[in-house]
C-alpha cells in the first residue's frame, strides 16, 4: 500500500468506528460485510481492523473467500467459531454455490443455495447482505432471514452487472415458497 493511501485510510477507520459506536448505542442491528481487499491493505491490518469491527457488530457476514483469507483455509464450522469468539453474537457465513452457514451462537444451521442459471456473479454478496438485514428488520429471525437472502442472491446471478439483476421482493417470493414447500 502507498503511505499516502495508510494515511488517509487511517480517518476513514476511525469514522468507520465512530459509526458503529454510534449506532451501537441507539441500539441498531449492525451488519458487517468484511469485504476483504488486500489490493487495498496489508494482510496483518486488514486481519486486525476486522476482527476489531466483528466485536462491534450484530451479525458479521463474510463470503468464502473473506474467510479464506482471514482464516487460512479453516473449516466452515471454525470460521464461525473464530468470529463467534472475536465478539459478533451472529455470523453468517456466505458459501456462493453452497448456500451459506447461519449462526445465532446457540443454533448454527446450513441454509441451502437456490440453483438458478447463473452468468455473473457481481454484486450477488451485497445483494445476500441488504436481503439479509432487510428481512430482519421486518422481522424475521435469522434463519428465515438467511433463506431468503440466499434466494435474493441467487436471482442477482441470473444477469450481469451489480444493479440491474438485483430482484424485487416480487421476483423473491415464488422461488422462496417453491423451495420450502419441496
Amino acid at each position: 500500500m502507498h503511505p499516502a493511501s495508510a494515511r488517509r485510510s487511517r480517518p476513514a477507520c476511525d469514522a468507520v468506528f465512530a459509526a458503529f459506536e454510534l449506532a451501537k448505542a441507539v441500539g441498531a442491528i449492525i451488519t458487517y460485510d468484511p469485504n476483504v481487499r488486500l489490493k487495498l491493505w496489508p494482510l496483518a491490518r486488514a486481519r486486525a481492523i476486522v476482527t476489531a469491527s466483528m466485536a462491534r457488530c450484530s451479525w458479521c457476514l463474510p463470503s468464502q473467500d473473506d474467510a479464506h483469507v482471514l482464516f487460512e483455509g479453516a473449516s466452515p464450522d471454525a470460521v464461525v467459531d473464530a468470529i463467534h469468539r472475536a465478539g459478533a453474537p451472529g455470523v453468517v457465513l456466505k458459501l456462493g454455490a453452497e448456500g451459506c452457514l447461519v449462526s445465532d451462537g446457540a443454533r448454527r444451521e446450513r441454509v441451502a443455495a437456490h440453483k438458478v442459471r447463473s452468468v455473473d456473479a457481481t454484486g450477488a454478496g451485497d445483494c445476500f447482505d441488504g436481503a439479509f438485514a432487510t428481512r430482519l428488520l421486518a422481522g424475521d429471525d435469522p434463519f428465515a432471514a438467511a433463506r431468503y437472502a440466499n434466494v435474493a442472491a441467487a436471482l442477482a446471478t441470473t444477469g450481469y452487472g451489480a444493479v440491474a439483476p438485483l430482484p424485487r421482493a416480487a421476483d423473491v417470493a415464488p422461488l422462496l415458497q417453491a423451495h420450502v414447500t419441496t
